[in-house]
């Protein structure tokens, strides 16, 4: 993904341009970062977002500016980390016990951590017991997002789900408005 103009819009026209994301996710990119948490700060304020707060709202298209910039330079397994890390530091809807609520949870999550935007292009389908789809239409970076799915079953239900893209799906890393993921549980 090459790096785009400063003026070139990164979220789709559906997303308005002074959305917001709180700052827990921005701290959790921060924290997957580990000891390279200095340069995941010089990219954020490379982009605008300075002097981070758990309790603050920062310009979503500056932090998916970021997010990108990070996937460039330091490739999608890193991007992967960082979503991962998400639900370890973001407020979480209660309750969320099971593989179906766990599902069932992405919208209400990323509704309560962001503003502007709505996660109405968030769905999943039950395939079983231990299988599902999820299709994501987030402004998020595909790996940003695997990440971020596979980190929510870890953090909520302690398995290590396997997370794939549906390469028979569109895909927003090749154009599409949308990815999906198939997420299969570990046998118990």
């Amino acid at each position: 993904m090459p790096t785009l103009p400063a003026d070139t819009p990164v979220l789709s026209p559906r997303f308005a341009r002074d959305a917001t994301v709180s700052g827990g996710n921005i701290l959790s990119m921060l924290a997957a970062m580990g000891p390279f948490r200095k340069r995941g700060e010089q990219i954020l304020e490379e982009h605008g977002v300075y002097s981070v707060t758990a309790e603050g709202w920062y310009s979503l298209e500056a932090y998916v500016r970021s997010l990108r910039a990070i996937g460039e330079k330091m490739g999608p397994n890193t991007l992967f980390q960082i979503g991962r890390q998400i639900p370890n530091h973001v407020p979480l809807p209660p309750g969320l016990d099971t593989f179906e609520k766990v599902l069932a949870s992405f919208g209400m999550a990323f509704d309560m951590n962001h503003r502007g935007i709505s996660a109405g292009t968030i769905t999943f389908s039950l395939k079983n017991p231990r299988t599902a789809t999820i299709t994501t239409g987030t402004p998020y970076p595909d790996d940003f997002d695997r990440g971020v799915i596979a980190g929510f079953f870890q953090h909520l239900l302690r398995v290590r789900p396997m997370v794939d893209t549906v390469a028979t799906e569109p895909a927003k890393s090749r154009g599409g408005e949308t990815t999906t993921y198939q997420v299969t549980l570990p046998v118990a």
